[in-house]
């Protein structure tokens, strides 16, 4: 058997060769995409998966595109776009969107709810130690209830999170009204706590809430 040095040629051809494999394209959907903000921390995500030569995202069309190996295992795409809470959709699939996790999932977590009837002080409620997250909210309102359900997807891989939730009722309840002096034109509308306790910002789209929990130093 021919060797180069202690290598075997046949090992040494057919490493070489799968290193000179050209790489291919893979598109998907992307499940989640609000604006144009949401697209860098996905392209970062896809971008250091180990094996994804190049990523990009387009926003507008809600689609990914990595260059990839044709061996390469593609449910590490998935992993990294549900670590932040999107969804990819490979060709062929039907997007499942942002199911309920099972009550034995939830129980888990460290999630609060409060009926907003009263005012809240945040600063109590802030965890110390966890990035807490202060999420005012409706029964009546959408996309509040896909918030929640992208939040506590993300909590199960974010154990550094704490969610406290405060019902503002019909708009017409005290938390409301506390919101509202704080500038809140309507909701979701979430405050971000970091582990200090100290007031990061808030936003009620995903990549704010995102970028504020990147912020705190936290979950990422």
């Amino acid at each position: 058997m021919t060797r180069i040095g202690s290598v075997p040629l046949a090992t040494l051809l057919l490493g070489l060769a799968a290193a000179a494999a050209p790489a291919e394209t893979f598109r998907f959907r992307v499940i989640g995409i609000e604006c144009a903000k949401c697209a860098p921390p996905i392209e970062k995500a896809l971008g250091s998966t180990p094996g994804v030569q190049r990523a990009r995202v387009d926003w507008k069309s809600q689609t990914g595109e990595v260059e990839v190996a044709p061996d390469f295992d593609k449910s590490r795409l998935k992993a990294a776009l549900e670590n932040l809470g999107f969804e990819a959709v490979f060709p062929g699939e039907t997007a499942k969107g942002f199911e309920p996790l099972p009550p034995e999932a939830l129980a888990n977590l460290d999630i609060v709810r409060f009926d907003g009837k009263t005012a809240v002080d945040e600063k109590t409620l802030s965890v110390a130690g966890k990035t807490t997250l202060i999420d005012y909210y409706a029964d009546w309102c959408g996309p509040c209830r896909t918030l929640e359900l992208r939040l506590a997807r993300y909590m199960t891989l974010h154990p550094d999170l704490a969610l406290r939730r405060v019902d503002s009722g019909k708009w017409n309840n005290a938390a409301a009204r506390q919101i509202s002096r704080q500038g809140a034109l309507g909701i979701p509308y979430v405050r971000v706590y970091g582990p200090s306790g100290a007031l990061l910002g808030q936003g009620g789209m995903w990549e704010e809430i995102l970028a504020l929990i990147e912020k705190s130093g936290l979950a990422r």
